[in-house]
């Protein structure tokens, strides 16, 4: 390992890791092109409404953008877009990823000379409770699960909705020194997930509620194109998804039991979604973004020149990139956000010490120590049977050269014969009980990595909470994953910390 504080491991190491998205940053450019954007020539001025109503949420979450605002106003700036579900505690480890990749990104481009715009798209509109109403928190080498629930078949948009307040009392009986305004009662997993990103990165990223009714009106043309080319868009979708099939790829996103995708759902007075099933007409700020339709609402709105994404939004892509010629939306380069995993620099140096290959850092600890013990175990005893016959012979040779001259040698030769045999036994004895020790201390080892690096089977970016580690390691948390993260790579990082 030649940086003691990170390990760097290629994609396809990751468990479940996308093939089409291998296959893309490999340079297969069939279905998604890596090339940047074009230089804009046709900026749209955002409305004076809407740039009021992204500086007043963000003031609302402590945030002051005016100024990025203004700049990005002018169409004269890079602009760079992220998003993530507003889940409790902040989501899991890889929203904390994808903001440090935008950010990163932004860095980087801003000590060149060049201004910079990021945003950071709050997705309210989901209504999949269950997912942002739990946090999957790391405890030594155990998993503790908060999590509500509520009925499986509600409907209701989950961003406006008060966090538990279970939810609340779990996670400060964990952590007491999170007793922050973002954990106060009534608070809404919209607020709570913007004032923590707030809180950890500042005003470097403007936040963005999917759900600002300023928002859903900018994009109202956007609508309306959608459904004037109703059946055109279906269309597209599905011979896209063929051609994806055909080239060995499964669609990241299937058609519905009808046979035609989702493209809008319409919230009614209480919150709740319905699937649009046909086009009609349908208020701005009823209507709701699908997965194929939010990346078009972000480029129509935002108008960015990078759009950083997880493997299946870059998949999203892949499926409707044919309907941004169509809709005239520019369309942006799209960058893969960065893998990054988090370890204590002793499981790290777990790898070093016992060998344990890179590679093997998602296998069962059974399986990383398979392969070892016998081996070790039969070439100590191999090592001692040859040494042990080696020695009796230039024994019995120095017996055939002595004896005739001193006949009373045999007993002593004899009796160091048994010494020998002896003390080969002991040794070989020996070293396989210190095989076995550190076998078991490698086990031990193996295990905790694999706990921390693989909880319950699942890669730990996708379903452990970043928070605990944030909560204990503070802002060094932060700078680190930013610092290490590699926007775009073939390649994760597990960092220690």
């Amino acid at each position: 390992m030649s940086d003691p504080g990170c390990l760097r491991l290629p994609l396809r190491a990751y468990p479940g890791m996308s093939r089409f998205v291998l296959d893309w940053l490999g340079g297969d450019e069939r279905f998604l092109r890596r090339a940047p954007a074009a230089r804009r020539s046709d900026w749209r001025r955002p409305s004076t409404e809407l740039l009021t109503a992204l500086e007043d949420s963000n003031r609302a979450w402590g945030l002051s953008v005016r100024d990025k605002l203004d700049a990005w106003a002018t169409g004269e700036t890079v602009t760079l877009v992220a998003g993530q579900q507003v889940g409790f505690g902040g989501g899991p480890l890889y929203t904390l990823a994808k903001a440090a990749t935008l950010l990163k990104m932004k860095r980087d481009l801003e000590a060149k000379g060049t201004r910079v715009t990021a945003f950071f798209w709050l997705a309210t509109e989901d209504h999949d409770f269950d997912e942002v109403a739990q946090l999957l928190v790391p405890v030594n080498v155990d998993l503790i699960r908060l999590r509500a629930t509520r009925p499986a078949k509600s409907k209701r948009i989950v961003g406006p909705m008060p966090v538990p307040d279970s939810l609340i009392a779990e996670l400060k009986a964990l952590f007491p020194a999170a007793d922050a305004k973002w954990l106060r009662p009534g608070i809404t997993f919209r607020d709570a997930f913007a004032e923590l990103i707030g809180t950890v990165f500042g005003s470097e990223l403007i936040l963005v509620d999917s759900l600002l009714p300023e928002l859903r009106r900018a994009g109202a043309p956007l609508f309306s194109a959608v459904f004037d080319n109703w059946d055109t868009v279906q269309q597209k979708l599905q011979g896209r998804a063929a051609q994806l099939q055909q080239a060995g790829y499964a669609p990241q996103i299937a058609p519905r039991e009808t046979g035609g995708y989702t493209l809008f759902f319409e919230i009614d007075d209480r919150g709740d979604r319905h699937i649009v099933e046909a086009p009609r007409a349908i208020a701005p700020e009823k209507t709701s973004t699908s997965a194929l339709t939010r990346p078009l609402l972000q480029d129509y709105v935002l108008q960015p020149d990078v759009f950083v994404g997880g493997p299946a939004e870059v998949s999203y892509y892949a499926q409707l990139a044919s309907l941004h010629d169509l809709l005239k939306i520019r369309m942006p380069s799209v960058t893969l956000r960065g893998h990054v995993l988090i370890a204590t620099e002793r499981m790290l140096g777990f790898v070093d010490r016992y060998r344990i290959a890179p590679e093997e850092i998602f296998s069962s600890p059974d399986e990383i120590l398979a392969r070892r013990e016998p081996e070790a175990v039969a070439a100590v005893k191999r090592e001692a049977a040859e040494g042990e016959k080696e020695l009796m012979r230039h024994i019995e040779r120095i017996g055939e050269l002595a004896l005739p001259a001193d006949h009373a040698l045999a007993r002593a030769i004899n009796r160091s014969i048994g010494h020998i045999e002896y003390h080969f036994n002991k040794l070989t004895e020996r070293a396989i009980k210190g095989i076995v020790r550190k076998d078991r201390e490698r086990y031990s080892a193996a295990r905790d990595l694999v706990a921390a690096l693989r909880p319950d089977g699942k890669v730990q970016d996708r379903v452990v909470g970043w928070f605990p580690f944030w909560c204990r390691y503070g802002q060094y948390v932060i700078d680190r994953v930013v610092e290490e993260v590699e926007p775009d790579a073939d390649a994760f990082k597990v960092i220690a910390i």
